[in-house]
């Protein structure tokens, strides 16, 4: 693209270049490079590719959100295990069996185990992938929203 979408992201869990780049081109609306950065996305599976660095970054910022500082958290924890369900009923349901496949690990929960989430999309048609995506996009998104 010829142009740049400035933003100050929160996510510093998003590691992937491309992936900063697509955030930022959510969070400015810009239809052209959000379709050409989702398709990209959507077919980079590799560990620690495009997907998978939106992926962890929204699982870090959501188990993040989740943490009660009342309750000490073991991990390492399934991501489904952790979240409310009141959150988890407003997620897509291949969204939600993906976070039934994700572990989080670490003294403070800070690192992803995500191999089996991109096996999982591996299997899915490129529809099914796209709304776990939206659904990471989206949580994403809200993390970083500026009033």
């Amino acid at each position: 693209m010829g142009h740049r979408h400035p933003s100050r992201l929160q996510d510093a869990e998003i590691a992937h270049p491309r992936a900063r780049w697509l955030l930022r081109a959510e969070l400015a609306y810009c239809k052209e490079c959000m379709n050409q950065g989702e398709k990209e996305a959507l077919s980079d599976l590799r560990p620690e590719g495009m997907f998978d660095s939106l992926w962890q970054g929204w699982i870090l910022q959501q188990v993040a959100k989740w943490r009660d500082p009342k309750r000490k958290s073991a991990f390492p924890a399934m991501v489904s295990g952790l979240a409310p369900p009141h959150e988890v009923a407003s997620l897509h349901i291949l969204t939600r069996e993906c976070m039934w496949l994700c572990s989080v690990h670490g003294a403070r929960g800070t690192k992803v185990d995500s191999s089996a989430v991109l096996d999982a999309l591996s299997q899915m048609s490129r529809n099914d992938r796209s709304l776990v995506l939206d659904d990471v996009l989206d949580g994403l998104a809200e993390g970083n929203a500026v009033a």
